[in-house]
C-alpha cells in the first residue's frame, strides 16, 4: 500500500481514482519533481498529472473499488483441505456474494 496525502485526504495510489465525469485515474508510478504522485488516465493520449491538478481540475478523485475473487484460489482451497480455513463453501458468502 502506497499512502500519498492531500488536502487532508489520504490516497492508496494501489488504486485506482474515478472522477465525477468517469475517467479513472491511477499512479504511473512515477512522482513529479515537486515529489508529487503523477496520474494517468484511461483516456487515450490523455496527459499524465500531478495528483494534486488532477484532483483540483478533475475531482474529487473517488476510489474504485477492486474486484473480489468469488471462487477461491489453489492456495486458498488447498489451506481449507488441510483444515486451516473455514468451509469453501462459506467463503461467497463470507465476501458477500455466491461461490
Amino acid at each position: 500500500m502506497t499512502l500519498y496525502t492531500h488536502d487532508g485526504v489520504v490516497f492508496d495510489l494501489d488504486c485506482e481514482f474515478v472522477s465525477v465525469t468517469g475517467v479513472v485515474w491511477s499512479w504511473t508510478g512515477e512522482w513529479s519533481p515537486a515529489g508529487e504522485p503523477m496520474l494517468g488516465t484511461d483516456v487515450p493520449e490523455g496527459p499524465d498529472l500531478p495528483l494534486p491538478d488532477a484532483y483540483y481540475y478533475h475531482g474529487p478523485l473517488l476510489p474504485r473499488r477492486r474486484k473480489t475473487r468469488v471462487t477461491p484460489t489453489e492456495a486458498f482451497a488447498a489451506t481449507v483441505k488441510a483444515g486451516y480455513v473455514e468451509d469453501v463453501d462459506a467463503f461467497g458468502v463470507r465476501i458477500g456474494g455466491d461461490r
